[in-house]
């Protein structure tokens, strides 16, 4: 009995803390800020870096949360759209090819901010190591509004695991 409350009290606690910041946003923008993730991962991996920038403000704010067995272990932060695609170019380039899979994205939306959750399973394949590839796991933070388009102002990648 104890742990059915527990279950009901703690499954309404989340539906109220959600429900406060989420205000209802049409499907149109749903799916709009859906592509938005899409083209982040399809510009990535196709190495289109026109494509991957125009999904970003110009002054978005970016933190990398790196796992210490992919990357440093450390955070990395990054300001500003170039100096973002520059990083990401210089970093996909040691890879001859990576595919990144994104889940289901939970979006919230406060009436003017889109705050999207989506986890990420990247492959990367080794451009010197043709039989070698790294699996990451993590998930995105991204924060969007839209004005005239849905465009990307802050982005957080957290790793939890790779191998």
């Amino acid at each position: 009995m104890r742990s059915l409350f527990l279950t009901v009290f703690l499954g309404l606690l989340i539906s109220f803390n959600f429900s406060v910041y989420s205000k209802t946003i049409d499907a149109e923008s749903r799916f709009e800020i859906i592509d938005v993730m899409n083209k982040y991962a399809i510009g990535i991996d196709s190495k289109d870096y026109a494509l991957f920038r125009s999904i970003f403000s110009d002054d978005v704010e970016v933190s990398i949360v790196y796992t210490s067995n992919f990357g440093s272990g450390n955070t990395v932060n990054i300001k500003g759209a170039d100096n973002w695609v520059n990083y990401v170019d210089e970093q996909i380039s040691i890879y001859r090819n990576t595919q990144h899979m994104l889940g289901n994205p939970m979006i919230s939306y406060d009436g003017k901010v889109a705050i999207v959750r989506t986890d990420l399973t990247a492959i990367h394949y080794y451009a010197d190591k043709p039989d070698v590839s790294t699996t990451f796991w993590g998930y995105y933070e991204t924060h969007m509004v839209n004005e005239g388009e849905w465009k990307v102002i802050k982005h957080t990648l957290t790793g939890i695991g790779a191998n």
